[in-house]
């Protein structure tokens, strides 16, 4: 049972780390572009809302893969909260696309790599982790 408290927590922290650097770095960003002058080439990024079929994909693949992780959520302990960093990775991208035009929108797929990231190395390390458990458990008997 400890270390399943310990796992929790674990995840919850990085959860939490991850979603408060992505709201961080979003205001920053949206902060920067409302302030700066838009002259010349400076005017290549700035806030604008755009929503097309790309925009629509990436909302109906968040749903669907939100709606799976909500039903089966105590299922997929401990792997829940990875596959849900991956999501606000989504979120992330979903926000840059809509919200901005111009290069600041590679902002958006570099959040969404580095949530992958995160996310992928906690599945790999808890998949190991309980692969070495469940051999050392079927090798005493």
């Amino acid at each position: 049972m400890k270390n399943k408290t310990n796992l929790k927590t674990i995840n919850w922290i990085i959860f939490i780390i991850v979603v408060l650097t992505a709201i961080i770095t979003a205001i920053i960003t949206i902060y920067d572009l409302y302030n700066t002058p838009a002259f010349g080439e400076a005017a290549q990024s700035r806030v604008e809302f755009r929503w097309g079929t790309l925009h629509m994909i990436i909302s109906i693949a968040i749903l669907i893969l939100s709606i799976f992780l909500a039903i089966g959520w105590k299922r997929l302990f401990p792997f829940n909260v990875p596959i849900a960093i991956i999501l606000v990775g989504f979120c992330y991208l979903l926000f840059f696309l809509t919200f901005t035009v111009g290069w600041v929108a590679i902002q958006g797929m570099l959040g969404f790599f580095i949530a992958f990231l995160v996310g992928g190395i906690l599945l790999i390390s808890y998949s190991i982790s309980f692969l070495i458990h469940y051999r050392k458990t079927t090798n005493k008997s």
